[in-house]
């Protein structure tokens, strides 16, 4: 966590920053309490024992009546390399200019508190917060390997064990997401259902949510079970896309799980349905697994193929309709449905289409090149959102 983390604690929520606002991105590792450590009138070996990345708490009594004291402190803790100082306003409610200078040139955060705040509730709720964040990183970063890289069995075994539950021998993944959401307020619904995952975990990746459940058998109907916890705890699956897995074994495939229910989330969303299960992908598993081993060899052929729709001047809602008519399998009928046209719009555009990017193909080789192409550059679109 940073010094803004630290600001969006509940308890923290009506602190005021009065200096140094260019260095809240400092991060925050420690809460410590500051008393008379740079007292002058204290003999004391306490400010060798700041740690660096702190935000110090403090009622700076030990400058009472003694300003020219906090300008000494503040140099120390810039020195020390603490993250900020957040101070109660019980003896100086307005700190000196010169105090509030220094910490404009260190880009050193001030804080002052918004009421009677304890230190030790703030201390608490901070390292409640970061241990939190540290869970949910660790959470994503395995994640991302699991779904970029060709990890082993022993890798496997680690992740399982950072996870920290008892896992059961076979592995159901959901992967979810809000379509057209301006924030992530649409998840934490989906974490009412951890308690009822003794072998599992939910977890978000990016701006989606993980689903994990294990199980001692096979069987599982995984999907029926999701939709009535959703049911039970009323959340609603209206605007949200889901993929979901096979299958598979915990121990030795639970990076193939976490990786088709990634990808058939994705084209879920390419395909404009509700649910995607990657077992009814059939020769699109082809192009995710294309993509995945060598992602510069995938965009080079899109931006060759598809070029010219892509860089048109002719007509900028060629590449449009070339999606469009790959998504609805090319059933005109539909596609000028979608465009909001005449059937035989469309068929000028596709004519256009063909004349740019393949005038010597046959209708067969055309739609598989362009489908092939188009869905990989959805795809692809969708990896960098």
């Amino acid at each position: 966590m940073n010094v803004k983390n630290f600001l969006q604690l509940p308890i923290t929520k009506d602190f005021t920053v009065i200096a140094g606002s260019n260095g809240l991105h400092k991060p925050v590792q420690n809460v410590e309490i500051l008393d008379f450590e740079f007292s002058p009138d204290i003999q004391t070996v306490r400010e060798t024992i700041f740690t660096p990345n702190s935000v110090v708490l403090s009622s700076l009594l030990f400058a009472k009546q003694e300003p020219e004291y906090l300008l000494n402190a503040v140099k120390s803790l810039i020195q020390l390399e603490a993250s900020a100082l957040a101070y109660k306003p019980v003896i100086y409610k307005d700190l000196p200019d010169e105090v509030l200078a220094l910490a404009e040139e260190h880009h050193f955060p001030i804080l002052r508190f918004g009421g009677d705040e304890f230190f030790e509730k703030i201390i608490l709720e901070t390292m409640a917060y970061a241990k939190t964040q540290d869970y949910t990183f660790i959470i994503a970063t395995i994640m991302r390997r699991l779904i970029d890289e060709d990890v082993s069995d022993e890798q496997i075994k680690s992740f399982l064990q950072q996870m920290n539950k008892a896992f059961e021998k076979y592995v159901f993944v959901a992967n979810i997401q809000m379509k057209q959401t301006a924030n992530n307020q649409w998840m934490q619904p989906f974490f009412n259902l951890e308690p009822l995952l003794k072998s599992g975990i939910v977890c978000t990746y990016k701006k989606s949510i993980f689903i994990l459940m294990t199980n001692h058998s096979q069987l599982l109907q995984f999907e029926k079970l999701l939709n009535e916890w959703l049911t039970m705890y009323d959340i609603s699956t209206e605007g949200i896309t889901i993929g979901y897995s096979d299958v598979h074994v915990t121990q030795t495939e639970l990076h193939l799980a976490v990786r088709e229910a990634f990808f058939s989330r994705m084209m879920a969303e390419i395909e404009m349905t509700p649910t995607c299960h990657y077992k009814n992908l059939a020769s699109d598993c082809l192009l995710i697994e294309l993509y995945r081993k060598d992602t510069p060899f995938v965009i080079n052929y899109v931006s060759n193929y598809l070029g010219p729709l892509l860089e048109s001047k002719v007509d900028p809602d060629l590449m449009n309709t070339a999606i469009t008519f790959v998504i609805k399998k090319g059933n005109i009928k539909e596609v000028a449905v979608a465009h909001y046209c005449h059937p035989n719009t469309i068929r000028y555009r596709m004519t256009k289409i063909r004349q740019l990017i393949a005038p010597l193909e046959n209708d067969y080789v055309f739609y598989e090149r362009l489908s092939t192409a188009v869905k990989l550059y959805l795809l692809h679109s969708k990896v960098e959102e």
